[in-house]
């Protein structure tokens, strides 16, 4: 399912594909994971589930200390 801009009618860039189990989505996420296509880099990451009326917790990845 590709994502569309409501106002303009464009593709916001980004889409969801469905798979019949884990290992098939972890497979495909493993294969096109930073190819190019059409001159741009894929970049393939698992959708969180939404709850209705709920919070979203995005998980942060840790930041590196850097040194003064």
């Amino acid at each position: 399912r590709i994502m569309y801009d409501k106002n303009s009618g464009r593709s916001r860039g980004f889409g969801f594909v469905q798979f019949s189990n884990h290992y098939e989505a972890k497979y495909a996420m493993d294969a096109m994971d930073g190819k190019v296509m059409l001159g741009r880099a894929l970049r393939i990451s698992f959708a969180l589930d939404k709850v209705r009326g709920g919070p979203v917790i995005v998980p942060r990845l840790p930041t590196a200390k850097q040194d003064d």
